[in-house]
């Protein structure tokens, strides 16, 4: 497959992606990880990071006994992860390339879910997930709420980060697909790359859960643990699976 028909998320997640997403950082991964992942007693747990990007979350659960994997399909990204968190592997979120049982945790977060062509290929996301949980595993799966964004969405947006000048460009296609155009400058050089990224609304997201035997136990409205609020939470972070009996 050439670079140029390969999915977007084959192309977006280079070097450059971790300057336009530095706001993105360990800080705030640190955060998130006290806030809602601490609760779940981090120690010895065998964690998948998966879409792990440049690792700042596994960092964070290593810092707190966890045994971490990361998972991506960027090898820039992961050249960057392996600096933090050492175990890392690149595969396909569809085909984790993993035995059966082998977590007790997965962890998705950035809305790095819904990046896939059709809504089959995230739910077979999910399928693998629950294929490499033990039967007690649970995932913490974090998604843009849908019913905020869709008449929230700004069409346009301009910010500086370090020595990029970058402009974004967002419309919904669909109803269910953010695509956001995404214009770099800097020294007179124009990078442009597109990312598309499908909304879960919280029922269709709770149901595809089920399917896949991931009952929901919790939702959370933003990185600080506030509750769900549909029409106000900006994020929508889910507690899911546990007992498969539940």
């Amino acid at each position: 497959m050439s670079q140029e028909s390969a999915p977007w998320y084959a192309r977006a997640f280079d070097a450059v992606y971790l300057e336009v997403y530095a706001h993105r950082d360990a800080t705030e991964a640190e955060r998130v990880t006290a806030r809602l992942l601490e609760p779940l007693q981090l120690a010895e747990k065998r964690v998948l990071d998966l879409a792990c990007g440049a690792g700042r979350y596994g960092a964070a659960l290593l810092r707190r006994g966890a045994k971490v994997v990361g998972l991506d399909l960027s090898a820039a990204l992961l050249a960057e992860a392996r600096k933090h968190t050492g175990a890392c592997v690149r595969g396909d979120m569809q085909q984790l390339p993993f035995a059966a049982a082998r977590f007790d945790l997965v962890l998705s977060m950035f809305t790095s879910f819904g990046y896939l062509v059709h809504a089959e290929d995230d739910r077979r996301v999910l399928d693998e997930v629950r294929r490499v949980l033990a039967p007690e595993g649970l995932l913490v799966l974090d998604v843009m709420n849908a019913e905020a964004v869709r008449p929230r969405l700004p069409s346009r947006t301009h910010r500086t980060a370090g020595r990029f000048e970058i402009d974004e460009f967002r419309r919904l296609e669909s109803d269910d697909v953010v695509v956001k155009e995404i214009v770099v400058r800097s020294a007179g050089e124009v990078q442009r790359y597109e990312e598309r990224v499908r909304l879960w609304p919280q029922a269709t997201l709770v149901e595809s859960l089920a399917s896949a035997r991931l009952p929901v136990r919790r939702c959370w409205g933003s990185y600080d643990g506030d509750a769900f609020d549909p029409l106000r939470s900006a994020r929508l972070v889910v507690l899911a699976g546990g007992s498969q009996t539940a």
